[in-house]
């Protein structure tokens, strides 16, 4: 290997680490946004995201709401839920003035296409859990003749 094809080596090695830490970043920052906004008066709910090979389960942490006032809209690839607090809570001073939030709001962008007519979704004891079938990449047996 000649000096030349070394130094660009190096240099390749050192664009991809360069290239891995500006992501990691980003993602750190995509981590630390606020969990709530003002305009809409809304706060983010935490959630999580499990896998099975036939569904993809989201479970939402969602205290002080009435099962009634949930409100799911999926896609293939989204899913938003939006759920009405029983009572407005007051969130931190901004600029002197004082917001108080009054829903539950969360738009999520799902890790792989899922079948929404399908779902089916639960509530109790302040957690919800959305299921959804996977949709699968169907395979046909093609016969030659």
């Amino acid at each position: 290997m000649s000096f030349e094809e070394r130094i660009d080596e190096i240099f390749e090695r050192i664009r991809r680490e360069v290239r891995r830490f500006l992501e990691d970043i980003e993602r750190y920052f995509e981590l630390e946004q606020p969990m709530w906004c003002y305009e809409t008066r809304s706060l983010e709910p935490l959630f999580t995201i499990t896998e099975t090979e036939e569904e993809l389960i989201v479970t939402f942490d969602l205290p002080m709401v009435d099962k009634d006032s949930i409100k799911i809209n999926a896609t293939e690839e989204s899913l938003e839920v939006e759920a009405k607090l029983r009572r407005a809570v007051p969130g931190p001073r901004y600029l002197g003035s004082e917001v108080c939030f009054e829903k539950f709001r969360k738009t999520i962008r799902l890790p792989v296409k899922v079948d929404p007519r399908g779902a089916r979704a639960r509530y109790k004891d302040g957690i919800l859990e959305i299921r959804f079938p996977k949709l699968s990449q169907r395979r046909f047996h093609i016969r030659v003749t």
